[in-house]
């Protein structure tokens, strides 16, 4: 009689546990992605929630914008509507809110707002800022050295950025055109649109510090139409670029214009004890019409960013908005509400 043949000992445990790593993997796996799943739900959720809030703050600065009169470094809010500090009072009577009276600065300092939950919104004049598009070579290249860039580098600034904006192929003396750049690229041939762009310029990028830049960042802005640069607004970065002055010199100016605002561009040389000039033409001492937000939230780290501009003498659209962008805040931090003063204002 023949003998049935004897299995192997010890093969079923070895495929069962094969089986059992393998299912246990696809399972890891299938929970890994679906925790991902959620919390790229909660991400939008959050988003959204915080968008319809921001819109909302947004509305309610281009109403206060477009109605409320202007002061040199403020929106004076509650105020007769027809004051003007340059042309003087007009003949009519003011026409007056009956609400109380209160200031909005325009220098960038936030706010709180509640609205369904904490915000925090501040208002920058445009015209406080280093505009790069209607700046001088010597503005460019003390920038460039402010963000560390060496000496030979910043000379280059000025015309690195002529041969960047101009439609032409033609290289200006220490510029750069398209053969300059090798794989990085080349000029644009237009306007710049934000002013990360500039640092798309010839050996910026590489040259640059990060942290200064994040630093000078958001006292930059690229508005060819703009003319002004109003001292009352600026931050003590853009008065030391644009003046060539020091930080003392620059806290000096913001301490004095807290309490008396500077009504001429003297008042404000011998503040900070300088001549400098960078065109004598210039209105240096009112808002320019441009104004930047920033609508940040109190409990997550979305920010939602913009520019308002006010064309009071357009008769179907007194304002736009205009190079709105959400982002998230560094290191995912929500907006510090501790300091912010609460929002003197609301739409009557």
């Amino acid at each position: 009689m023949a003998c049935c043949k004897r299995k192997r000992p010890g093969f079923a445990l070895p495929a069962v546990l094969a089986v059992t790593g393998v299912v246990t993997i696809v399972f890891l796996v299938a929970i890994t992605a679906l925790s991902s799943l959620q919390a790229e739900a909660a991400s939008a959720r959050s988003r959204v929630r915080f968008l319809q809030r921001a819109m909302t703050a947004e509305a309610t600065l281009a109403y206060m914008l477009s109605t409320e009169p202007f002061r040199t470094n403020a929106v004076l809010t509650g105020a007769p509507r027809n004051a003007n500090e340059i042309a003087g009072p007009a003949m009519t009577d003011p026409v007056v809110s009956g609400l109380p009276t209160a200031e909005v600065r325009l220098d960038g300092r936030p706010y709180l707002m509640d609205l369904q939950g904490p915000l925090t919104v501040s208002v920058q004049d445009a015209s406080g800022l280093i505009n790069l598009a209607r700046t001088t070579e010597a503005v460019h290249r003390r920038l460039a050295a402010r963000l560390g860039l060496p000496s030979a580098t910043a000379q280059t600034a000025y015309p690195l950025y002529l041969d960047y904006i101009d439609p032409d192929d033609l290289r200006t003396l220490n510029g750069g055109e398209r053969s300059d750049y090798g794989v990085a690229g080349g000029p644009a041939d237009r306007p710049m649109l934000r002013p990360a762009e500039w640092l798309a310029l010839k050996g910026m990028r590489d040259g640059v510090d990060p942290r200064r830049w994040n630093a000078v960042r958001q006292a930059i802005v690229i508005e060819p139409a703009m003319t002004a640069f109003n001292v009352n607004t600026a931050p003590a970065a853009a008065l030391e670029v644009m003046f060539d002055i020091g930080p003392a010199q620059a806290e000096a100016a913001i301490r004095r214009r807290e309490t008396t605002p500077f009504q001429s561009l003297e008042e404000f040389l011998q503040t900070v004890g300088s001549t400098y000039v960078d065109d004598p033409e210039r209105l240096y001492v009112f808002p320019g019409g441009r104004i930047v937000y920033e609508i940040r939230d109190g409990r997550s780290a979305w920010t939602w960013r913009g520019m308002i501009v006010l064309t009071p003498g357009g008769l179907v659209q007194p304002l736009w908005i205009k190079q709105t962008e959400l982002m998230e805040a560094p290191r995912r931090a929500a907006a510090d509400t501790t300091n912010a003063t609460r929002f003197p204002y609301a739409p009557h």
